[in-house]
């Protein structure tokens, strides 16, 4: 069940004060919405887990709003929403941008006292390695865009319609990849890079290079296909990140 809790942030599983283990922040990608990580939920939540995915503004129920700039602006108003509603230990699992966006969350919250099992970027470079300048993203017109979308896996039932509005706030979330330029920022957390083996934007020396941004080890994963490779393959996507999960708590136990 979906429970929209504040404009940036839904709900799926069961309540905060009745949740049982770690509580899963989900941060979708360029072009998505909270919607986008919905198909990830039903296998990922055991029994009594919860969910919180994240909203961005200009989609969605957030239509209305200016999309974010700056990284920072979304990573803050995320804090936000998910310090105000969950409790305990917390998981986060973001997608190309949103595995960014989630290293920025991570930050954050340590930063609040909280503590991140595990940090999960799917399909991310590190900040910094962002492929394309402001420059030639203005550049492109409504002919490079459509091209964009054919030749990079982007599925329709993920994005906004019409094709303009679609364009309009993948245009936002590439600008927003651009400007951040942020290299440094070492999380306390495992870390899962996690990827597809023919992902032309995000490659194997891309997850490698996770390892540098985290004190807690990184594990690197990569499946077969492309940049949205998790599509075809949603269990075995699944499996890494609660084995993982489950691997970083064993060694945990052990260490204390």
């Amino acid at each position: 069940m979906r429970t929209q809790l504040t404009p940036g942030l839904c709900r799926y599983g069961t309540p905060a004060d009745t949740a049982v283990g770690p509580t899963f922040v989900l941060a979708p990608f360029a072009g998505g919405s909270a919607y986008s990580v919905a198909e990830w939920t039903k296998p990922l939540l055991a029994k009594g887990q919860t969910a919180l995915a994240l909203q961005y503004p200009g989609r969605g129920t957030r239509a209305e709003e200016p999309s974010a700039r700056r990284m920072a602006e979304l990573a803050d108003a995320a804090a936000t929403d998910v310090l105000a509603h969950s409790e305990g230990p917390l998981v986060i699992v973001g997608h190309s941008l949103g595995g960014q966006l989630a290293h920025e969350l991570t930050l954050r919250l340590e930063d609040a006292g909280r503590t991140i099992e595990l940090l999960v970027v799917s399909a991310a470079k590190p900040p910094g390695l962002n492929r394309m300048s402001l420059a030639q993203i203005v550049a492109m017109d409504r002919d490079a865009w459509r091209k964009e979308l054919a030749t990079n896996g982007f599925a329709e039932k993920d994005l906004l319609t019409p094709l303009d509005a679609v364009i309009q706030v993948l245009r936002s979330d590439y600008l927003l990849l651009a400007r951040h330029h942020r290299s440094g920022g070492v999380v306390n957390a495992p870390v899962l890079a996690i990827g597809g083996d023919s992902d032309h934007w995000v490659t194997k020396e891309h997850l490698l290079a996770w390892a540098g941004l985290t004190r807690g080890g990184c594990t690197t994963a990569v499946l077969p296909g492309g940049h949205f490779y998790y599509r075809d393959q949603i269990p075995d996507f699944v499996k890494w990140i609660r084995t993982t999960h489950a691997d970083g708590l064993a060694q945990w136990s052990a260490d204390a």
